[in-house]
Parts: C-alpha cells; sequence; structure tokens
C-alpha cells in the first residue's frame, strides 16, 4: 500500500474510508484509510486535520511505525517548503537530499541488539522518483528535481543569517519537518519520494516578512496538482 504524508495546507486526500488509532512502541498515531483514483491509500497529515501540531511536537516516530505496521511499503512526503534558490514560490520539487544535522529522529534508542548507523548516501529512493517524475510527466504536472532541502526547529521562521548559512551549505530549500521524518523513513526501510511545494521565498531572499498565510495559500493553489500526482501515481504502482 502507498502511504502519503501530508504538511501544512495538505490536511485530506480523496474519500476518507476510515481513520484509525494505530498503537505503535512510541505512541499512537491517527491513520487515515482513503481512496484515491480507485486506490486505497494510508493518509497522515503530519500537523493533524486542523494543524493543531506544531512541528517540534510531531511524534515523527509513531507516524512512521503506523505506516509500517499497516503494511505500507511506499511513502510520498509533502512538504510546504521556503525557497533559498534555484526554484520559485509555486514550484513542486522532487527532492534528492536533505540537511538535518540539527534535527535529531532515530529508532536506535540503544546499541543493545548491535550498533546501528543507516546509509543515508541517499536517502531517497531513487527508482520511486524516477517513477513519479515519469507519472508527473503523464499528467502534465511540471515537477522539477534537485531538491536539497534543510531541516530547522520551528515553528518560528528562520534569520537571514540562518538562510545565508543553510544556502553555502548547499540548501536550495528549507523545512521545519523533512529531515526528522525522511531519516525515520530511511531507517524504517520504507522506499519514499519527497515533493517539496515551494510556498514563499525564504528570509533575507524575501523582501517582506514571512507569514503563515502565504504559506497555506501557496498549498492551496498546489493541491490539485499535488492531488493528480498522487492520484496517477497509486494507479500505476498497482
Amino acid at each position: 500500500m502507498l502511504g502519503v504524508i501530508g504538511g501544512s495546507g495538505f490536511y485530506s486526500l480523496g474519500k476518507r474510508l476510515g481513520e484509525n488509532d494505530v498503537i505503535t512502541p512510541y505512541g499512537t498515531a491517527k491513520l487515515q484509510v482513503v481512496s484515491l483514483g480507485g486506490e486505497k491509500i494510508a493518509f497522515i497529515p503530519r500537523h493533524g486535520a486542523r494543524h493543531t501540531i506544531p512541528p517540534h511536537r510531531i511524534n515523527y516516530r509513531a507516524n512512521i511505525a503506523a505506516m509500517k505496521k499497516a503494511g505500507v511499503t511506499g511513502v510520498i512526503s509533502v512538504y510546504a517548503s521556503g525557497v533559498i534558490s534555484k526554484y520559485k514560490p509555486g514550484d513542486l520539487v522532487l527532492v534528492d537530499d536533505f540537511i538535518g544535522l540539527w534535527s535529531p529522529a532515530t529508532f536506535y534508542d540503544d546499541f543493545g541488539a548491535g550498533i546501528k548507523h543507516k546509509d543515508f548516501s541517499e536517502p531517497c529512493d531513487r527508482e520511486m522518483g524516477k517513477r513519479l517524475m515519469e507519472v508527473a510527466a503523464a499528467g502534465r504536472v511540471k515537477v522539477k528535481t534537485g531538491g536539497i532541502i534543510a531541516c530547522t526547529h520551528g515553528p518560528r521562521f528562520e534569520t537571514k543569517s540562518e538562510i545565508r548559512l543553510l544556502k553555502k551549505a548547499g540548501a536550495n530549500l528549507v523545512n521545519m519537518t523533512a529531515g526528522y521524518e525522511m531519516a525515520l523513513l530511511g531507517e524504517a526501510e520504507i522506499d519514499y519520494a519527497a515533493v517539496a511545494v515551494g510556498t514563499n521565498y525564504a528570509a533575507g531572499i524575501s523582501k517582506k516578512p514571512l507569514n503563515t498565510e502565504e504559506t497555506l495559500e501557496a498549498m492551496r493553489t498546489a493541491y490539485g496538482k499535488l492531488m493528480a500526482l498522487i492520484g496517477n501515481f497509486a494507479q500505476e504502482i498497482v
């Protein structure tokens, strides 16, 4: 089964068939089963259905463990993202890599069963990304490539100095959740593709103060394209 994790402005997906409280060793996660394009998908809006959970309080481990328990073998994660370089607001971007140095998230709480250091040379699944791009092209949904997303703590937006630092480190996008989630998906050995939606120019790139409404409006504009992309992909992998 395909799993989808939605972020800011992405709180629903297709026709809801039910919602389950999935009990995991890390807490309980709410997982929706939805129908899109005639296919069943496991869906979690990471901030909650009404965006009540800030980024630093999301139970990432429970969410990913719930996906695993539900039999999900591939996940598409959608991230509202600030644009640092290369892209513009409104762009959909396939993410290749992430910077998550300040966002510790792991299932390896101890090494009692052996030393665990997961290789993240290629964090996103290359084949899944390739297929997603093929589906996007067939459906005439424009998705750009080469995303390198940096993860900060939130919930505040970044400072101009932080954005300059991240740009020098190679990031072209910034977000408050990706580093946690992508690390855990890798450790759980769930194939995943990450799609960033450029919602605004980051601090210092933008000439005006950042605000949440700008982010949500950009996601509302991109919602139809995301639905088409995910629905077509779900049918493709059956």
